[in-house]
C-alpha cells in the first residue's frame, strides 16, 4: 500500500493508470482489514479465549480511527497542496507504520 500511494500521485495523470492505482489500492485495504481480523480472532481463541469479543472489535475501531487521521490529513493537504501530494503524505503513514512494525516485532523477540 505505501508503495502505491508513492505511484500515485505521478498516476493520477493518466484517467486509466490513475483509476488502476486507486483500484488496487481499494482490493488490498480490503484483504488486508479482513486478514488482520482473522489473525486477531485466530490468536484470542488460541492464546486469549476470554478477550474474544475485544479482539473482533480492535480492527474495526482502529480501521476508524485510521480513516478519520487520514481525511483530516488530506483535507488538510489539499488545502495547501496539489491533489497529486494526497498519495505522498498517505505514504509517509504507511513509512511510519513500517518503521513501528519492526521495531514492535524487535521488542516482542526479545
Amino acid at each position: 500500500m505505501t508503495v502505491l500511494s508513492l505511484v500515485l500521485g505521478p498516476a493520477l495523470s493518466n484517467k486509466l493508470t490513475g483509476m488502476l492505482v486507486l483500484a488496487l489500492l481499494c482490493i488490498l485495504v480490503v484483504a488486508y482489514g479482513t486478514t488482520i481480523q482473522l489473525v486477531f480472532i485466530a490468536i484470542a481463541e488460541k492464546d486469549y479465549p476470554q478477550s474474544l469479543a475485544l479482539a473482533t472489535s480492535l480492527p474495526s475501531i482502529f480501521a476508524n480511527v485510521g480513516i478519520s487521521l487520514g481525511s483530516f490529513t488530506a483535507s488538510t493537504t489539499v488545502r495547501f497542496l496539489p491533489l497529486v501530494t494526497v498519495g505522498y503524505v498517505g505514504a509517509v503513514y504507511g513509512a511510519l507504520a513500517i518503521i513501528l512494525a519492526l521495531a514492535l516485532r524487535k521488542s516482542a523477540s526479545k
